[in-house]
């Protein structure tokens, strides 16, 4: 379904009085997948307050039912979980909160094609049978529940035996007393994962491994004063029309391979121009390897490198005539540029956002042919 309220608006300012009426509408996210295994497009549904799943090609004159053949209540489970109380609050395990948190992952977990159901509902993880006619949830299959502050979980196969195995991921304690001495001096946070495997039919009941993650930062202040200062260093590129870049497959389907380039209020395509980007690996942004449990980043030297004010293409610009050039109807204010398919002939169509702001984004979208 989808829901709308209407809004109403007020600002005071020093010089005007401004009022402003409107309707919001909310768009649930919606995803086509066969969750079933019967080889046809099943509807996926999940709002704040529902997760739902309407199968095809199983209500006679209809490819979907009007009402979903399996629906889980979040707000319930919400309700259940309870709601964060300030006067309730252990301030010396602010991360203790992560008990009032919860997950939905629809995946085939058992490996016979169909999408299982794994609920996390604080440390409690609930893994629900998937059937040809939706997900049984009268009865879960298997209930494995963990100490610690149990920040998320997911699915993937980490001995390689073709079946997904459990990653659940803790942190550590954080008390009030730790913040105060963050804002002065730089810490550490240990985040930990611990490995379920899959025997097909449910996850082992003790972890076989544990992979742990130190994550460093500077101290608070440095991380402010850094911010502060890309946020000014974004905010004069944006004035000096700083070029905007992306990589698209525009005349091979197969091949990332050609640049676009917006600037001065047009549009330069360079075919053939650049190596294709490299898929990431699982946890690329760690070097992760199956022989090594113990990981690092240092949020100080991402800050140290980080910067905005050049491209990796600017050469590349500069000296390569371009293949082709659209002009574009109207002045360009903080663009940007994206490929993505979007009409089925295999080849990237361009969507170009002209100009942004609090109510409204304009743009134009350019079709492959």
């Amino acid at each position: 379904s989808i829901l709308s309220e209407t809004r109403l608006r007020t600002q005071l300012n020093i010089n005007r009085f401004n009022r402003s009426a409107g309707q919001a509408v909310r768009i649930p996210n919606l995803t086509l997948r066969d969750v079933n295994a019967d080889s046809r497009e099943d509807l996926v549904v999940r709002t704040e307050e529902k997760l739902e799943v309407f199968l095809a090609g199983r209500t006679p004159g209809r490819y979907f039912p009007l009402t979903p053949d399996f629906l889980l209540d979040i707000a319930a489970i919400e309700e259940n979980l309870g709601q964060f109380d300030i006067d309730n609050l252990d301030f010396s395990n602010l991360t203790g909160v992560l008990a009032l948190t919860h997950e939905e992952i629809l995946e085939d977990i058992d490996g016979d094609g169909i999408d299982d159901l794994l609920l996390r509902e604080g440390g409690k993880v609930s893994i629900f049978t998937g059937q040809a006619d939706g997900v049984n949830t009268a009865q879960a299959r298997q209930i494995l529940r963990s100490g610690g502050n149990v920040l998320s979980t997911f699915l993937y196969d980490e001995n390689g035996d073709g079946l997904k195995d459990l990653w659940l991921w803790r942190v550590e304690s954080i008390s009030v007393g730790d913040i105060f001495v963050w804002l002065a001096l730089s810490g550490s946070i240990a985040i930990e994962a611990f490995i379920y495997p899959n025997n097909g039919e449910r996850f082992d009941r003790r972890p076989a491994r544990k992979v742990t993650v130190d994550l460093k930062f500077p101290s608070v202040l440095r991380l402010a004063n850094a911010y502060q200062t890309l946020n000014n260093e974004a905010e004069t590129l944006q004035a000096d029309g700083v070029t905007r870049t992306a990589s698209a497959r525009l005349d091979s389907p197969d091949e990332d391979n050609d640049l676009l380039v917006l600037m001065n209020d047009q549009i330069r395509i360079l075919l053939n121009s650049i190596e294709p980007a490299r898929e990431d690996s699982f946890l690329g942004a760690l070097n992760y390897s199956r022989n090594r449990d113990n990981y690092e980043i240092d949020i100080r030297d991402i800050i140290n490198s980080a910067s905005r004010s050049g491209n990796p293409y600017r050469d590349l610009i500069d000296s390569r005539v371009a293949t082709d050039e659209i002009a574009l109807p109207q002045k360009v204010v903080d663009g940007d540029l994206i490929a993505a398919r979007l009409n089925d002939d295999e080849r990237d169509d361009i969507i170009v956002f002209t100009h942004f702001d609090a109510s409204q984004i304009q743009g134009l979208l350019l079709l492959s042919q």
